[in-house]
């Protein structure tokens, strides 16, 4: 698809048509003399539109009666959360012609209503004078015109014989109806001749089975690492908050989105970061590596993680009543998360009444601990990601920008009832076929 160019070569009209057939994704930028718009397009559907004037359907029939300019269209732009677009393309396309200037067969018409004044002569009008011919049978040039040879004598006419007049023609005759020929036989095939057999060659004799090496004992099976601090305490039953990063589409309608082509693109786009579905029932996530599914989570509590979860985010993102967002983040970001989402806990049960939090992060930073921190306080929740030891970045649910700065979940954590939880260690991450879940009903 062209992205940029002259109106005079590709109308807006043309363009419109383009952007639905292709499905596209971005934002539409016109400028016309003093005149600018940006139309905003969700796989293909014209939902918002904005100029100097206003917004909406008027700002597009507008951009429609220009007659030259430029254009430019940028399938990375973040698109507005409004939808002041109802009418499809073909539907603003036909309004604006009904708009437009009368268009050129209309003077044709209006020439064929118009009555001309006494005394004029249209020299349109014109017609050749039809020559009649004279009672004497004579026409004007004095040349008499030959009489009819009678083709029945007088005495045929006197016995009451009419003259004759040939039969009007009948119908056509029925074309022949075709007949297929008849089917091809096959000639009877004779059977191949039997290969000769091979020459006798005698078995080289079976080589001496090896000796098996003596048996060594088996390694020894690493015992489960111990869950410190209050292993019996309730599991958290919560949606881990993410962290902000460069928002590649952010409010996204889900009633809009193509959602196996929206997965398809991220694929071959390499997409690195997540895809977030927010409805008023229902929240879930997708977790993306370089164009790879990684895991998904829910809210729904029958489809919490994996593909299940895959397939709950695919039933409420077909209702079409959430919104959606498509984070771009940094891939080491991501590893973390994903130990985030599936690593094992080492601490667990914490409470803030009992924990010194700035010692806890200084023996994880000792210890070289590869993980993150979690703390869940009365009002909102904090996450810290560790890489080795050292401070990744720090968020909490409230504030979701990335930070080197522990603060802000140290108050967190300050609370005397804010539970602490600490998982570090390889994640059991199972990446999800997304063409395999996409083919399996739900």
């Amino acid at each position: 698809m062209q992205t940029q160019g002259l109106l005079q070569e590709s109308s807006l009209a043309s363009l419109l048509q383009t952007m639905q057939t292709e499905r596209a994704t971005g934002a539409l930028a016109l400028e016309s003399q003093n005149e600018t718009a940006s139309l905003f397009f969700l796989f293909g559907h014209l939902f918002h539109a904005a100029g100097p004037t206003g917004q909406g359907e008027d700002v597009v029939l507008d951009a429609l009666s220009w007659q030259d300019g430029s254009f430019h269209f940028d399938p990375r732009a973040k698109l507005p959360p409004e939808e002041t677009i109802k009418a499809s393309p073909s539907e603003l396309i036909a309004e604006a012609e009904r708009r437009g200037p009368a268009p050129p067969h209309a003077a044709a018409a209006d020439h064929a209503a118009w009555t001309p004044a006494a005394g004029y002569e249209d020299p349109g009008a014109y017609t050749a004078p039809i020559y009649e011919e004279s009672v004497a049978g004579y026409g004007d040039n004095g040349w008499a015109a030959p009489e009819e040879p009678d083709l029945l004598g007088s005495d045929q006419q006197a016995a009451g014989y009419a003259p004759w007049n040939p039969p009007a023609p009948g119908p056509a005759a029925p074309a022949p109806i075709y007949q297929a020929p008849p089917r091809y036989q096959p000639v009877e095939q004779r059977p191949a001749p039997a290969p000769e057999p091979a020459p006798y060659r005698p078995e080289p004799p079976p080589a001496p089975a090896p000796i098996p090496a003596p048996m060594s004992a088996p390694a020894p099976i690493p015992a489960p690492v111990a869950v410190l601090g209050a292993p019996a305490a309730a599991p958290l039953d919560i949606l881990y908050p993410l962290p902000a990063g460069r928002p590649q589409y952010e409010g996204l309608k889900s009633a809009f989105v193509d959602f196996p082509k929206l997965l398809r693109t991220l694929r071959g786009d390499q997409h690195t970061g997540y895809v977030r579905l927010l409805a008023p029932d229902f929240s879930g996530v997708l977790l993306y590596h370089q164009g790879h599914l990684l895991d998904a989570r829910s809210t729904s509590a029958a489809a919490r993680i994996g593909e299940a979860a895959f397939q709950a985010m695919r039933r409420s993102m077909d209702a079409g009543t959430g919104s959606l967002d498509v984070i771009d983040l940094a891939g080491e970001t991501v590893e973390a998360i994903a130990q985030l989402l599936t690593s094992p806990l080492i601490y667990t049960g914490l409470l803030g009444r009992f924990v010194n939090f700035d010692a806890l992060l200084a023996y994880l930073t000792e210890e070289g601990v590869e993980g993150a921190v979690l703390v869940v306080g009365s009002e909102d929740i904090g996450v810290i990601l560790l890489s080795r030891g050292r401070v990744l970045g720090a968020y909490t649910q409230n504030n979701s920008t990335l930070s080197t700065s522990t603060t802000a979940v140290a108050k967190i954590a300050a609370e005397k009832t804010a539970r602490i939880e600490v998982k570090s260690g390889a994640g059991a991450l199972s990446a999800i076929d997304v063409e395999s879940a996409l083919s399996r009903a739900y």
